[in-house]
Formats: C-alpha cells, sequence, structure tokens
C-alpha cells in the first residue's frame, strides 16, 4: 500500500509504503522522467499514528535536506502546526550584491513580529551559527514548553511501538529539556545547537521542537 504524506511546491513527495511488518517512507523528486530518491526512513509497521497538530511530515520538509516551501517556516508557527521554525535568509554580500542587506531584511522580519498572534514570539537566533555576516538567522516560537504542548509519557509509548525502549535516564533527560522555555533553544546561550543534534536525547528533543513525525526520528535512531 502507498499513502502520499506530502508534497511540495518544488515537485518533491514523500510516500509512505507499508510491508508485511516493515514501512518505508520516501522523498523523492521526479526529473525528466526519472525518480530520484532524496532520502528514506524505515521503522516498524504498526496500525498506531502519533496525534499531535505538532507534528507532520510536511515540517519533516523542511529539514533542510531538499529544496522545499521555504516560506512555510514564516507561518508555519502562527497557524499551530510546530512549536519552532528556525528561519535563515541571505543578505547583500560580496557574492550576492544583488540581495537585500542586513538592515532590509532585519525590517522585513519585524514586520512578522509585528503581525504575531498571542502566544507566539521571535527573535534572533544566538551566536551559536558560523556566516552570520552572510546570514540572517530568526526564529519564531510558541510560548512555554515542548512538555506543556506533548504528552511525554504518550511519546515514549509510542517510540515503544516502534521498537524502541529508552533507559530511563534518556527519558529523564527529555523530560529536563522539554521542561526548558522554548525561545531558549534559539538564545545565546541554548541547552543545545538542536540543528546539531547527534545522540538520542538531542534526536528526540529536537524532533519534538521541529515538528518532526515521531517515526522519522525511529528510523534515525536506528541507524537508516
Amino acid at each position: 500500500m502507498s499513502e502520499l504524506l506530502h508534497q511540495n511546491s518544488k515537485g518533491v513527495k514523500i510516500i509512505r509504503e507499508d510491508y508485511k511488518k516493515r514501512s518505508q517512507v520516501k522523498v523523492f523528486s521526479e526529473f525528466q522522467g526519472k525518480r530520484y530518491t532524496l532520502h528514506s526512513y524505515r521503522f516498524n509497521l504498526i496500525p498506531d499514528r502519533f496525534d499531535s497538530p505538532f507534528c507532520s511530515w510536511a515540517n519533516l520538509d523542511c529539514c533542510g535536506g531538499w529544496s522545499c516551501d521555504e516560506n512555510y517556516l514564516d507561518t508555519a508557527v502562527q497557524e499551530g502546526k510546530k512549536l519552532y521554525a528556525g528561519r535563515y535568509q541571505r543578505v547583500k554580500s560580496s557574492y550576492f550584491p544583488q540581495l537585500p542587506s542586513m538592515d532590509t531584511a532585519l525590517q522585513e522580519f519585524q514586520k512578522i513580529v509585528d503581525g504575531l498572534p498571542d502566544g507566539v514570539i521571535a527573535g534572533i537566533e544566538g551566536n551559536t551559527r558560523g556566516g552570520m555576516e552572510d546570514f540572517l538567522y530568526t526564529f519564531i516560537c510558541r510560548e512555554g514548553t515542548i512538555s506543556e504542548y506533548f504528552d511525554l509519557n504518550e511519546v515514549f509509548k509510542f517510540y515503544g511501538k516502534l521498537g524502541l525502549d529508552f533507559p530511563q535516564y534518556v527519558v529523564d533527560q527529555v523530560k529536563a529539556l522539554c521542561s526548558i522555555e522554548i525561545k531558549n533553544f534559539g538564545g545565546d546561550k541554548p541547552p543545545f545547537i538542536y540543528y546539531q543534534a547527534g545522540v538520542p536525547v538531542e534526536l528526540i528533543t529536537t524532533g519534538l521542537l521541529l515538528g518532526y513525525p515521531l517515526e522519522s526520528t525511529a528510523s534515525i535512531l536506528c541507524g537508516y
């Protein structure tokens, strides 16, 4: 059985295929009649789906691995589709003199800030990124903590259904990170650098922060 999970305006499709015991989600693009697989996620076939408005395959489309709808991140948090959107904009430089200046980019970002609804905030991402002179890194996020939007016990129960049972210290560390204000993940002193997540605790937390499907995180944790 094949199921289209998401398709963006750049022609990239995310399709799930279920087999006897396993499921596979493929991200692919088509060019001149040929299909090119960009990434694959594999995990146990289970009948359940994790139900949360803040997790979707559409969010995974903005993980930076392929061409995506970059303007999605301008509105996803406000529309209740994810908790945190890390945004970037290339600005004018000697290599790209035609692009908007940093001042112009900041002014445009301020317009977004001024139009944010209650419960949503935004800011400039901290100094953890290199090449700041060529890019404006910003974020939009919901107020509060990750644990206020997810039942973490249900999260780990779902991981268990996918075949991943974590030691208690991992559960405890994820819960501790999820009790930190969401805005701090974009601050000068984040608990960890979310876009460089590498160990299970960070990968699980980042998946919830950015709204990635639990199945995709499970696949990465299993080495796929």
